[in-house]
């Protein structure tokens, strides 16, 4: 099982370390602690992680995320199969990418009446947004296949 500090969740999420701390004193991540004192984040973290800014994206508010991602945790403790899990995981790689060729499909026609800077801002922020999609779907694939 790969671990996290802090610093290294932020930067594979793409989110500053205030964020993380602030997400953990919400319960909304929970790390595990060593005898260092130091904060470990695993892989299920970076999931929760992007799922959190995916629905922040969606304009949830934090007390909806929470109702959320309190109601998954939920599920999971109740006894949920991996295979059940996998297909969450799956159900949220598939809305994302349907959030994602949306957001492409309405920007499409937006981009050609930007300004060169607008567009960039613009194709930036997508950029952004499928590489999270992308690192989504590789920690996914190497948690069902690690070998592949």
């Amino acid at each position: 099982m790969t671990l996290y500090k802090i610093g290294e969740l932020a930067e594979l999420a793409g989110v500053s370390r205030r964020t993380i701390d602030y997400y953990t004193n919400l319960g909304l991540l929970k790390p595990a602690r060593w005898e260092s004192k130091y904060r470990y984040y695993s892989q299920d973290s970076l999931l929760r992680l992007k799922l959190i800014e995916s629905m922040k994206n969606q304009r949830l508010t934090l007390d909806e995320i929470k109702e959320r991602i309190e109601a998954l945790d939920y599920a999971l403790s109740r006894g949920t199969k991996q295979s059940q899990r996998r297909s969450l995981d799956i159900d949220y790689l598939k809305g994302q990418f349907k959030q994602l060729e949306t957001q492409l499909a309405q920007l499409q026609p937006m981009v050609s009446n930007m300004d060169a800077n607008q567009a960039a801002v613009a194709t930036k922020q997508v950029l952004m947004q499928s590489m999270t999609v992308i690192q989504s779907l590789l920690l996914y694939i190497n948690e069902v296949s690690p070998f592949i």
